[in-house]
């Protein structure tokens, strides 16, 4: 048992030892390593951070509210009844959608 964590310990020190980056530093003389060279614009200035995108402006307040519209149909299929139950639904809020939809209409402008 302890000959296998004696192999075991010298196998990661071998390993560890032989990484890219522990011996790099030490051997900065030699002629045969290769330098990054990195290539800049000549007009490159700084600047200040700039959104990729312009934001878009906010949307003027409108003096209408849609909420009245279709209320129930949309508050049907906003549900979590399953879908087997909302169709046959439908066929009851449509109608009373249409109905109520002048009263709607005339509420969206005060609402």
């Amino acid at each position: 048992m302890n000959l296998r964590i004696i192999r075991f310990t010298a196998l990661a020190a071998v390993l560890l030892a032989g990484a890219p980056g522990a011996c790099a530093a030490t051997s900065a003389g030699d002629s045969d390593q290769t330098s990054l060279v990195v290539a800049q614009a000549s007009d490159t200035r700084s600047r200040e951070l700039e959104p990729r995108y312009q934001p878009v402006p906010p949307q003027e307040k409108s003096s209408f509210n849609a909420d009245y519209i279709f209320v129930l149909s949309r508050s049907l299929a906003e549900s979590t009844l399953h879908p087997a139950v909302k169709a046959p639904l439908f066929i009851i809020t449509v109608p009373l959608d249409l109905a109520m939809l002048p009263f709607a209409a005339i509420a969206g402008l005060f609402g």
